[in-house]
């Protein structure tokens, strides 16, 4: 469905406040995960504020969708739409790599109200995120919603709406090993259309542009050999991410696992990140970063 310029223009305000929460994080804590924390930044305003199934007062709703961060490095940009929603206080933003801080380094399932996933080593996510969209198949067969389809019409097969879908960011980077692919054949195999996954195709990685370190091109059609609808997108646009994402859910019971390969720009917004390609910067590299962006937007 197309959304309305309303709709739009809430998520854009939304994503400004996230961006100045980033930037709250970033200037507490002198250091940050800045180049994919920006790339991701309208993917995951428009999956919590509203596409994602998510109950404001109980982070742990069971019926909730789930988000698994698979490059889990760039937190950061969940970190800062956490207090937006109500599950950790404002304050918490000052607060990033402290002791007993429920913002560390790499997204914590045990430390911070919201996140589904621990992560830290790349390449796992994705894993994490078949087990959990399987887990939702098997409860579903064994326990289905009572159909309120007349009895009498046996040769019509119900197709029930998932109890919670599975959402997955992925780096491109992290493309490169073979534990995402052992997943996405996986995915395939049981025809997990209850697992969404994003690729934040920003094209650098840790070491370098991702077609230098291991070239995947083509890319959507590696994800469609592995028996994936796929769909390509500007990473950086409300809209169109949410047309995306609507589309996406809307193809349940097809039997087959979406992948949003979702072009961005690593840093995006920020010029001296962007020039960069930043992956993490301290320091000076932090403070010119911030400065530039609350110049640029206010």
């Amino acid at each position: 469905m197309a959304h309305d310029d309303k709709l739009i223009q809430e998520l854009e305000e939304k994503k400004a406040l996230v961006r100045n929460n980033i930037f709250r994080i970033f200037d507490s804590s002198l250091g940050g995960h800045c180049g994919g924390t920006m790339s991701i930044l309208e993917l995951v305003t428009a999956l919590y504020f509203h596409h994602m199934k998510i109950d404001p007062n109980n982070c742990d709703w069971p019926e909730r969708d789930r988000m698994v961060l698979s490059k889990a490095h760039c937190c950061e940009a969940i970190y800062a739409l956490l207090p937006e929603i109500g599950y950790v206080p404002e304050e918490a933003l000052d607060t990033y790599y402290c002791y007993a801080s429920p913002f560390q380094g790499h997204a914590d399932r045990w430390c911070t109200p919201g996140i589904d996933y621990s992560g830290g080593s790349l390449g796992q996510g994705l894993s994490f995120a078949v087990g959990m969209a399987t887990a939702e198949k098997i409860k579903t067969a064994a326990k289905p919603p009572v159909s309120k389809m007349p009895q009498f019409l046996p040769r019509l097969t119900t197709i029930y709406n998932p109890t919670y879908r599975v959402y997955c960011i992925v780096g491109d980077g992290e493309c490169n090993e073979g534990q995402i692919w052992e997943a996405a054949m996986f995915a395939a195999k049981y025809k997990l259309d209850n697992l969404i996954n994003i690729v934040d195709y920003n094209k650098f990685s840790l070491d370098g542009p991702s077609r230098e370190i291991m070239p995947m091109e083509p890319f959507d059609e590696k994800w469609r050999s592995f028996g994936w609808w796929v769909k390509e997108i500007d990473g950086h646009n409300l809209r169109e991410i949410c047309d995306a994402l609507d589309l996406a859910s809307n193809l349940y019971g097809d039997g087959k696992p979406k992948c949003l390969i979702a072009h961005t720009v690593k840093g995006h917004g920020i010029p001296s990140w962007e020039e960069t390609h930043a992956h993490l910067a301290r320091g000076e590299g932090i403070t010119m970063g911030v400065k530039e962006g609350r110049d640029i937007y206010g």
